[in-house]
């Protein structure tokens, strides 16, 4: 177990709780979506980001900051705004590789949208067996930002202390808010609104890949009706009993 000083990272898809609502053939769908939009932004993570967990429609991410608190927030601040046009690329990608389903998840891609909270301070950091574990103050304070007043379904959120150290984001509107959580003191918080729409990543001539999309819910299928699935990072998509030729019957219905 050791004290350390680390910058917090949690990205976060907004429009996810809607998204979910449909039947279960529906939930396979979303899960697929879902999970590639996750990893892709956590591909565009380096060091000194580290993923922690996935939690849910989110992603927690962590940096042990050295001396220089600064130099490393900045990197930390660029890396995630690189996260919104990757995130945007895969979301057009599997626009174009859903287009031969009318279900719900995959004809709402396009509303889904990316969030990133940052903070930073002293955690405690400890191992449970193979896992690390993120505890203390700052870490439940980045959560309960994820519950703010803010208004809008896409933006950088910084604590004043980390939005000091890592300055301005170009080409982002900026406005200041104060957020009170039970009896603490308010929180002072920086939030970065894009300018609209981001563009994705440069997609040159795209070609959908349907086959891996269709093979790609065909084989999660497969793991929910007939044995547990062996992604266990997704544990909060619902594990469906959902038969074959169900299946097949809602893509062509």
């Amino acid at each position: 177990m050791q004290l350390k000083h680390a910058a917090l990272v949690i990205v976060d898809i907004s429009g996810y709780t809607q998204f979910l609502r449909q039947r279960s053939v529906t939930l396979l769908h979303a899960e697929e979506i879902i999970t590639q939009l996750l990893e892709s932004v956590i591909d565009i993570a380096e060091y000194p980001l580290v993923l922690n967990k996935l939690e849910g429609d989110a992603a927690f991410l962590y940096a042990i900051l050295d001396d220089n608190h600064e130099k490393a927030a900045k990197d930390i601040l660029k890396q995630t705004l690189a996260f919104f046009p990757a995130f945007r690329r895969t979301a057009t990608e599997l626009s174009h590789d859903t287009s031969y389903c009318s279900c719900n998840a995959c004809t709402q891609i396009d509303r889904l949208k990316l969030k990133a909270f940052i903070h930073h301070g002293e955690v405690v950091l400890k191992k449970i067996r193979q896992f690390e574990e993120l505890a203390g103050e700052n870490v439940i304070l980045i959560h309960r930002l994820l519950k703010n007043s803010v208004d809008a379904d896409e933006y950088i959120l910084m604590t004043k202390s980390f939005s000091a150290l890592a300055g301005e984001v170009p080409s982002f509107s900026k406005k200041s808010y104060r957020e009170k959580y039970d009896n603490a003191d308010p929180v002072q918080i920086d939030v970065f609104f894009p300018p609209a729409p981001i563009p994705p990543l440069e997609l040159h001539t795209y070609k959908a890949k349907k086959p891996r999309m269709f093979m790609a819910q065909i084989k999660r299928l497969f793991s929910h009706a007939f044995g547990k699935s062996k992604n266990q990072n997704f544990k909060h998509i619902e594990n469906e009993k959902i038969g074959f030729f169900a299946y097949i019957k809602e893509m062509v219905g």
